[in-house]
Parts: structure tokens; C-alpha cells; sequence
């Protein structure tokens, strides 16, 4: 699991430590670290600047003279200022123009994409007999993408987490997160904590083993779920089992006709949908595919980046269907039956057995429940109107799919560690917002809610002493304080005399009897602090 130190300062409301005790922390209170990387020295040196000037190259049909203003910021030796104090760029890129901001590498500075095999380190140089120093970058030339045809274009207006304001002279990292630590952390470790395979989740146990309070987001605690009830199809109402977030099917002129069912039992605990029309699909913001490469993805374009950005913060699969690829315009899960065919994103064929759990549109199979979406189904460059999906997959079965066929992807290895079902509405909530902010749009159905077995995922509250929690640690510590280290992670506890009683948040799904409390109590107090005696 790769951390970014970066998103967990967005938070957490106290300073993180140095990364080194940090680091020894999270191997003695969360899970064993493997690697840290300090990101930002990949991206150490580039500039944002602005193309001032561009004429074509005396010597070229292709190549363009480039003069940028980088501002005050300092030079290394080898580079001179025009008389204008602005730095002559030689680019061949096609989309070079004057009064675009771009990402400067000067010499001395390493090409990212060569960083970690032979690094590239620019310098000046002549090229047709006009001296260029350094280069203006693709994102392949950056690593945030496959680009070679052309140069970054910094969009000066486009909202970023940093809030770092673009101008000349400012640091490429420090404005898109990319000054960055990555702490990876083993995954074994967090076998029976599914809500840490996200950011968020690590946060907030990095606020609890440094005993400081975590409060999760408004949007997390409190989701707002769009409606639009007054347009929905009888059948909803007519459904006592629907969620008060709809059910069934939905059409009229506003809409767009959309049917979810979910056959697959106790297999598929809980399945969310909803239809989004109108959307643009385009390379997603610029700071949205630098946090994604700080975390190990790869942008491909803003609705495929919303979703795997939504899973990595957040822990919970997602994804998104071409809405008009689906046949009759109904989409749900169910259990394969024995022999059907089904196309991946991979490019290659299954054949499937009555075991695996497959989401299917009014025709067949159009994914590997929560293992991969179907090739027939592929969100595609000319995708116009697309329906978003979250949903939960029994952790045995898609555990099971993925030995069978071979298949081992991001979302399987967050579904066979067992999501909370409790958590969808708040995803497909923030993964609505999230796709009308990068590529527009409208909702164009109720969101569906598809429950099996509600009763049986509800957390459970559980009553401890401390005197239970004290006999089995060897420590001392009063209500008030066993009270602290659980509720700075977000458990609800009522105090009765020397007893507490404990409700898990809706997230942990590994909290059942007294001895996991005295287990977390241990944990977030610190087993290296237990006294060293029978």
C-alpha cells in the first residue's frame, strides 16, 4: 500500500514528524514499511514558466525559438539571461505557443522518465545552430503519461489541493504535490483492515498511534446523495426492500432509462448505480494525474482517473460502464452461468463458471465482479453518457475467480480483504462530485441501492472493562484514557462506571468482541510501551 505523505497532510490537523521516526512508527503500531521514496527528487529543479515569445526556428520547418519568463528564479551557472532577463528555449513540440505556462526543465536537471533507468541530465546545447537551454516537457518527458507530441500546458486556472498559486518562477513540484514522500507500507499487514488499502483510512491511524484526534471528511461522515425522486419510475415506490436513495428503474425526458438488479444473494451484499449523461471525456486535470503517478497509478483519461483516484483515497473499488454499450439499458450482478464468454479489459476472453460473479447488462456478462470490467462495456474516447457503479463482492468468491483465472488487479485486492458495504452511499456520493468537476454533466437516474443481508453488516457495539483491557496488557489506564485512544480513530464510546461501551465505526468490519478492543487499545498505546514482565 503506497502512502503519500502529501495526501495525508490534507487530513490531519497536526504536523507530521520527520519521516524517519514517522516511519518507525508506522512499522511498530500500523505495519511493516518495505520502501520510501522521496518522489521529489525526481522532479527536483523543474520550473513552471511562461512561453513569452515563439517564432519559427531559422533552420526548421518543425522547431520553434521559445523565449520564457521564469520569474526570479536562480540559475545555475551555465544559463544567461537575454537582454530581456527572459531564457531561449528551443521546442519541436507542435502546441508550443506564446502566453501558455509550461514546465521548464533548466540544465543540470534530470529528465523524470530516465530517472530511474539511465538518468538524462540536460544541458545547453546548440541545436540547428540556435542554443537552447534545457527543454519545455511532455508528460511522458515528466512521467505523468504517455505524451511524446507535445508540451504541458498549465491550465492557471484549475483548482489543486496545494492551492499553490501558478506563476513564473514556481516550483513544478511544490504547485501539483509531486515534493512528495511515498511510504510503502507491506499489504499483508492490513489482511483484516480493509478501510487502510486507502488514504484516508491511513490518516487516520496515523493521527491515532501519534494519539492525535482524526475527524474524516464531511463528505465521508455525512454524504449528500442527489434524488430525483419526482422523475423516478412507480416501481421504486412500489418496492418495500428499496433504499430511501431509490430502486428499480428510471425514465422520462430528463432521464436517461436505466434498470439495476442484484440476483447474486449473499454473494454481492450491497449494488450501487446511477446513469451520468452528458459528460466529455479528456485527460484529466493536471493535478489529478500527478497525485495519481505520486500514488503508483497511471492517468488514462478523467472519468478511468476519477474512479481509480476514489479507490485509492478512499479504499473502495469503483467503476464506470459506457452507458450506451449497455444492452437494454439495465446493468446488475448475478452468478455466471457455467460456460459464458467474457470479453476483459485486457484484451482477453474467459470462460466463465457458475462460481464466478459477473455483472451483466439486458444481454450477458459485462465484467468480473470485483475483479475487472468488460472490454464490451470500456469507457472509450467517444463515451457521451456512462453509469457509475459501487458495489461490494463476497471476499472468498472474487478470491476464488482470481486464482482460477489468473487475474490480480487493484480492486481485488481490496475486495478479498471483506469492504464495509456501511461506506457506498458516502463513495458513490463524492465519485458523483468527482466526475461533474473533471468532465461535466448531469445525473440522468435516481441512484440505485440494491441491498442483500442489511442486517447482518451492521457493526455491533461492544462492552469492556478496563479492568478486561488492563489484566490482559499489564497496563493501568482509567476509562478516560482507554476512551481517548479509541475515539481519536473515530470510535463512539459511553463511559458507565469503569466499564465502556464501544460502537465500532461503520468502516471496521473486524471489530466483534472484547479482545479486538483490548487489541486496538494495545496497539494505538503502543505494545513497545507494555511492561516486559508475566
Amino acid at each position: 500500500m503506497k502512502v503519500s505523505l502529501n495526501t495525508i497532510r490534507q487530513y490531519v490537523n497536526f504536523e507530521l514528524p520527520p519521516v524517519d521516526e514517522l516511519v518507525a512508527r508506522i512499522n511498530e503500531q500500523l505495519g511493516g514499511v518495505e520502501e520510501v521514496v522521496d518522489i521529489g527528487a525526481k522532479y527536483k529543479g523543474i520550473v513552471i514558466a511562461k512561453v513569452v515569445k515563439c517564432e519559427p526556428h531559422p533552420d526548421s520547418d518543425h522547431l520553434h525559438v521559445c523565449e520564457i519568463d521564469i520569474g526570479d528564479y536562480p540559475l545555475p551557472p551555465t544559463v544567461e539571461r537575454l537582454p530581456s532577463n527572459l531564457i531561449q528555449v528551443v521546442c519541436g513540440a507542435p502546441n508550443v505557443h506564446a502566453d501558455m505556462f509550461v514546465a521548464w526543465l533548466p540544465p543540470g536537471a534530470t529528465v523524470p522518465a530516465s530517472f530511474d533507468k539511465e538518468p538524462f541530465v540536460l544541458d545547453v546545447r546548440k541545436i540547428r545552430g540556435v542554443e537552447s537551454n534545457g527543454m519545455l516537457a511532455s508528460s511522458a518527458e515528466l512521467a505523468i503519461g504517455d505524451n511524446h507530441d507535445g508540451i504541458v500546458e498549465i491550465d492557471t486556472t484549475e483548482w489543486k489541493p496545494t492551492g499553490v498559486e501558478i506563476a513564473p518562477g514556481v516550483d513544478f513540484a511544490r504547485a501539483y504535490g509531486l515534493d512528495d514522500t511515498i511510504i510503502d507500507i507491506e499489504n499483508k499487514m492490513f489482511t483484516h483492515r480493509p478501510d487502510l488499502f486507502g488514504q484516508l483510512g491511513v490518516a487516520r491511524e496515523i493521527a491515532g498511534i501519534q494519539q492525535q484526534p482524526f475527524v474524516s471528511p464531511e463528505w465521508y461522515l455525512h454524504p449528500v446523495i442527489p434524488t430525483v425522486a419526482e422523475e423516478s419510475s412507480p416501481n421504486a415506490a412500489e418496492d418495500s426492500s428499496a433504499s430511501p436513495l431509490g430502486s428499480g428503474s428510471a425514465q422520462n425526458d430528463k432521464q436517461l432509462e436505466l434498470t439495476v438488479s442484484n440476483d447474486a444473494g449473499d454473494k454481492v451484499p450491497r449494488f450501487m448505480a446511477v446513469a451520468i449523461k452528458d459528460i466529455e471525456i479528456k485527460p484529466s486535470p493536471l493535478w489529478l494525474q500527478c497525485a495519481l503517478v505520486a500514488m503508483g497509478g497511471k492517468p488514462i483519461n478523467n472519468i478511468v482517473d476519477v474512479t481509480n483516484y476514489v479507490m485509492l483515497l478512499t479504499a473502495q473499488p469503483t467503476h464506470a460502464y459506457d452507458y450506451d454499450k449497455l444492452r437494454g439499458h439495465k446493468i446488475g450482478a448475478r452468478m455466471a452461468k457455467q460456460g459464458e464468454q467474457l470479453p476483459l479489459l485486457n484484451g482477453k476472453t474467459y470462460t466463465l463458471e457458475a462460481d464466478d460473479i459477473v455483472i451483466v447488462d439486458g444481454e450477458g456478462p459485462v465484467g468480473l465482479g470485483g475483479i475487472m470490467g468488460g472490454g464490451n462495456s470500456e469507457v472509450s474516447a467517444s463515451t457521451k453518457n456512462i453509469v457509475l457503479e459501487v458495489a461490494n463482492f463476497d471476499m472468498y468468491t472474487v478470491r476464488k475467480s482470481s486464482m482460477r483465472h489468473g487475474l490480480f488487479t487493484d480492486a481485488l485486492t481490496r475486495f478479498n480483504k471483506g469492504q464495509s458495504p456501511l461506506q457506498n452511499d458516502r463513495i458513490i456520493a463524492l465519485l458523483m462530485q468527482s466526475v461533474f468537476d473533471v468532465a461535466g454533466g448531469s445525473q440522468a437516474s435516481n441512484v440505485f441501492d440494491e441491498w442483500n443481508l442489511e442486517s447482518r453488516i451492521k457493526n455491533q457495539e461492544v462492552e469492556v472493562s478496563s479492568q478486561f483491557i488492563n489484566d490482559r496488557l499489564g497496563l493501568a489506564l482509567d476509562v478516560q484514557q482507554i476512551q481517548m485512544l479509541l475515539e481519536n480513530v473515530e470510535f463512539t464510546c459511553t463511559i458507565h462506571d469503569t466499564s465502556i461501551k464501544i460502537q465500532p465505526p461503520f468502516w471496521r468490519t473486524d471489530i466483534d468482541l472484547p479482545e479486538d478492543i483490548v487489541e486496538e487499545v494495545g496497539r494505538l498505546y503502543g505494545f513497545d510501551k507494555l511492561p516486559r514482565e508475566l
